[in-house]
């Protein structure tokens, strides 16, 4: 289990993740602060995950859902949020 820089750097690291239904690809923009910025590359649209919540969802779960990132992730973007823990747990 890694402490939480450890986690935003890794996370950092990060290029690209994929959601884990139809392997749409996400680009990871950028880590500042306590935010994470992802781009969806089929719509283009931005999307913002933070961070603090992303880190609790991957220390409190085991198994990573959407259904279970409801519970952690605020802003619907369940998806990118698991594609990015699936990424970094792999």
């Amino acid at each position: 289990m890694m402490n939480f820089q450890m986690f935003k750097e890794r996370i950092a690291s990060l290029k690209v993740v994929y959601s884990v239904r139809d392997r749409v690809p996400y680009k990871v923009c950028s880590v500042q602060g306590n935010l994470l910025t992802i781009q969806r590359e089929s719509t283009g649209n931005y999307v913002e995950i933070k961070l603090d919540e992303l880190y609790n969802f991957y220390v409190n779960e085991t198994t990573y859902t959407t259904k279970t990132a409801r519970e952690y992730i605020s802003g619907y973007v369940y998806s990118p949020a698991v594609a990015v823990i699936k990424e970094l747990v792999k």
